[in-house]
């Protein structure tokens, strides 16, 4: 049924609203659920949580989250300060062990190799920029820059007590000494990358001038480079974060004490406590000034009135852990009775009562509109199909000439793009002029309905696209109606007007006598004639060129037909003249041959269903049959009559039982659904192996099996189960066809093969009980026997089974007859 035009535009207008109402609910959600507040990182999104309702600002989750990215920075900026100052100010002539430096969260041993710059020429070194050459050395140039010897530190005291790690040890004064060990003198010859040295150490050395190895000089260089980042990225860090936590800017207030070798440092944003804090208690300053926090490791104590624990503290602590010793005392606080600077915390509080309630309501309205929403799509979609399923030749033309239709399809894509991008566009440059971010403009009271009519926009315009594209689609105009089919058929229509009309006569001495025509008259212009003429020659061999190129493809398709690609095709899309005749022709040619190979396999292929199939449903009531014929042996019967009878029926069930299975796997060998899992096999012992299993049967069948092997061991790549089964079905036909008090010969043994290798060859001969009057392949084709009266048990599958598993085996499997003399030969490549 199709929706009348008000329906229609009822239910897209509806549509619509549903989608501005779901995105409504989204950004309803995210806003109300969450805030964005500019830190010392910039903008960083905080959750709102409903159990903070019930909570006081300084007691909600979102506060104690602020103080812990706060914390964070603090505890970084002290690490940062610990590298840059002496007593509280910046000092580029504080000296870095780049070693030590790259180590800082290790124990370095007494000695090791390092270079020490001042902080101020690495800083300037990173501003410069690292420059690498790469440069060839003979031993004798690599002797005259490298050093002579190696130059060692030495850290006098590694292992001061407080948990002061290596880096702080190499900044203790007067705790380290150099000395020089000298070299192996092996200088290798080859390419190497030299690290300029734009500054040089503070002893005034070079890099080379410290080592006497290129392994040395290679893993020095490294730890400089590693160092110049670093310090550069904490620098900008460092002036970024010191400004933030400025006593001005910043509610936080932060105190940190650190003892190295019974050298006091401070680092705080309290400039009163910057000086003598003699008398002063530290622990009731800050905590007058509301929440706080205090951490000393070797007094293993820490207290707070916060929310943070010890633990996550110390996490906070971990990564800038080597700045750190046990002999530190932190104090962080925030000045919650006053609040006298602008910044996260006074942001968060704002925001703090922003979360709102009766959002499990709003989100089961969310749910209804989009199952509504949803509904109306599949109505519409039907609906944008039906417009031209089943029209009347009539319809069809008055939809080919509508408004709509006059318009290309790229045109369609366009339009409905832009209107989709509109009010994204629109959010972008209300936020480039607002001043302010994508992020923080989520965060405006008014931003679900700005998201909501944005979405009312964006799905006008992708519906559009979906049911006009759908519309098109059905009534076969998408591509009929595109700008570029135009394109591409006006194209190929001038290049065949120009080479496909007329005889071959035409199409061959009339451009020539035309084009030697008009030569000569060029070259009597002159220059410019001549010039024009060339140029003319070269589009002739242009076109011969692609003229070539057009019997090229055909005969590339002809070659790949013949090799038996039968479903390669010429396209003729991009052919010409009468190239497209010779070219449809091959065409035909393959899909004739495809359609005899698609008959021929499918015909195959339904004997190997019918066989599986009626396997399968004669194997379920056989089963159930011998399963009878076993509980009726149980029972005592008397009369002798009927227990013949039930042993027939045992006998008999039981090759019909093996009959179908032969089927079964006959039909899965043919198919290729069977599995070969290759490995190395003694063919000698699997040949044993089986004629001791059928000793027996040859004894009932009055026959002698004599094994006959060259090699006590002869091993093959087969899979064993599947080769176990080829023997047997062998020795099995042996037992049914040979004649009686005979022998049955087998031989195995290697033969040499022309190209170096060796074949196991294995070969089982009889003398068969019946003439055979056929071919050997006749006998190794399915249900083909021997014995034409049929008066022997057998399926006729034996030999077939046999011949398809040692092919899938890769080995070659042949029969060979010579009057009564049946011989089979099994060749397998032989291995090691």
């Amino acid at each position: 049924m199709r929706l009348n035009i008000r329906l229609k535009k009822i239910l897209r207008i509806s549509q619509h609203l549903f989608a501005g109402f779901i995105a409504f609910v989204l950004a309803y959600s995210v806003s109300s659920s969450s805030i964005v507040i500019t830190g010392a990182d910039g903008d960083y999104s905080y959750n709102l949580y409903k159990s903070d309702r019930s909570r006081t600002y300084e007691e909600s989750l979102l506060f104690n989250n602020i103080l812990g990215n706060n914390a964070s920075n603090v505890l970084r900026l002290v690490a940062e300060r610990s590298q840059f100052e002496n007593g509280g100010t910046y000092d580029g002539n504080k000296k870095i062990d780049v070693t030590a430096y790259i180590n800082r969260a290790f124990m370095l041993p007494g000695d090791y190799i390092t270079a020490v710059y001042y902080i101020s020429d690495i800083l300037k070194w990173g501003q410069s920029g690292i420059s690498v050459e790469t440069r060839n050395f003979t031993e004798e140039e690599s002797a005259a820059f490298l050093s002579q010897s190696t130059t060692y530190t030495h850290l006098k005291n590694n292992n001061v007590s407080g948990g002061v790690n290596s880096f702080l040890n190499s900044q203790i004064d007067d705790n380290t000494l150099t000395f020089t060990v000298a070299g192996n003198g092996n200088y290798e010859a080859g390419s190497h990358n030299i690290l300029i040295s734009r500054y040089q150490t503070v002893d005034g050395k070079n890099i080379e001038d410290i080592v006497s190895s290129w392994d040395e000089y290679i893993l020095l260089c490294t730890y400089i480079q590693e160092t110049i980042g670093d310090i550069s990225n904490n620098y900008k860090e460092y002036g970024s974060l010191l400004n933030y936590y400025t006593f001005q800017n910043s509610n936080i207030r932060y105190y940190v004490s650190r003892t190295i070798n019974g050298k006091s440092e401070i680092y705080t944003n309290v400039n009163d406590l910057a000086k003598d804090t003699v008398g002063v208690d530290i622990g009731s300053v800050f905590k007058e000034y509301g929440s706080y926090i205090y951490y000393c490791p070797y007094e293993l104590k820490y207290e707070t009135n916060t929310k943070i624990k010890e633990s996550v503290f110390k996490s906070l602590i971990g990564p800038y852990g080597y700045a750190f010793p046990d002999q530190t005392k932190i104090y962080i606080a925030v000045d919650t009775a006053n609040y006298p600077c602008s910044d996260d915390f006074t942001s968060g509080k704002s925001s703090f009562t922003k979360y709102m309630p009766y959002r499990t309501q709003l989100y089961i309205l969310g749910v209804i509109a989009a199952l509504a929403y949803l509904i109306i799509f599949m109505l519409l979609f039907k609906d944008a199909r039906q417009d031209t399923e089943k029209v009347s030749d009539e319809d069809v033309i008055a939809m080919q000439t509508d408004s709509g239709n006059k318009i290309n399809t790229e045109s369609v894509f366009i339009l409905g793009a832009l209107i989709i991008v509109f009010p994204v566009a629109a959010l972008i440059i209300a936020s480039y002029i607002k001043g302010t971010t994508l992020m923080k403009m989520t965060q405006l009271q008014a931003f679900p309905y700005i998201l909501g009519v944005s979405a009312i926009i964006a799905d006008v315009g992708l519906m559009y696209i979906v049911y006009e594209f759908t519309r098109r689609i059905t009534g076969k105009s998408l591509w009929k109606n595109s700008f570029t089919r135009k394109i591409s058929f006006g194209a190929r229509n001038l290049i065949i007007n120009a080479t496909d009309n007329g005889s071959v006569f035409i199409r061959t001495w009339i451009p020539y006598v035309i084009f030697v025509v008009i030569n000569l008259l060029l070259f009597k212009i002159g220059i410019a004639g001549i010039i024009i003429a060339a140029f003319m020659d070269f589009l002739i061999g242009i076109f011969l060129y692609r003229q070539n190129t057009d019997r090229d493809k055909i005969i590339h398709v002809i070659e790949n037909i013949k090799n038996g690609d039968v479903k390669a095709k010429v396209d003729v899309r991009d052919l010409h003249a009468d190239n497209i005749l010779l070219a449809d022709a091959v065409n035909s040619i393959g899909e004739g041959i495809e359609k005899a190979v698609d008959t021929s396999m499918k015909d195959e292929k339904l004997k190997a269903d019918l066989i599986t199939n009626v396997s399968h449903d004669i194997k379920t009531p056989l089963t159930s049959i011998i399963n009878y014929i076993g509980l009726i042996k149980r029972e005592n019967i008397d009369n002798e009559k009927v227990k013949e009878y039930v042993e027939v029926l045992d006998v008999k069930s039981a090759k019909l039982k093996q009959l179908i299975e032969d089927l079964l796997d006959a039909s899965k060998i043919s198919s290729g659904n069977i599995s070969i899992q290759m490995s190395k096999i003694n063919f000698v012992e699997m040949v044993n192996q089986n004629i001791g299993e059928f000793y027996e049967k040859f004894e009932n069948a009055n026959l002698q099996p004599i094994f006959r092997c060259s090699q006590p061991s002869i091993q093959i790549m087969a899979d064993p189960r599947h080769l176990w089964r080829v023997i047997e079905n062998l020795f099995s036909n042996a037992c049914k066809y040979a004649l009686k008090g005979t022998r049955v010969y087998m031989d195995l043994k290697l033969v040499d093969t022309e190209d170096g290798g060796k074949k196991a060859v294995f070969s089982i001969k009889n003398i068969s009980d019946k003439e055979l009057d056929m071919d050997g392949d006749d006998l190794s084709e399915r249900f083909i026997r021997g014995d034409e009266s049929r008066t022997t048990e057998g399926s006729g599958l034996g030999l077939s089974i046999a011949k398809n598993l040692t092919v899938a085996q890769n080995g070659d499997f042949k029969i060979r007859l010579d009057g009564d003399l049946f011989k089979v030969i099994l060749t397998f490549d032989a291995v090691e």
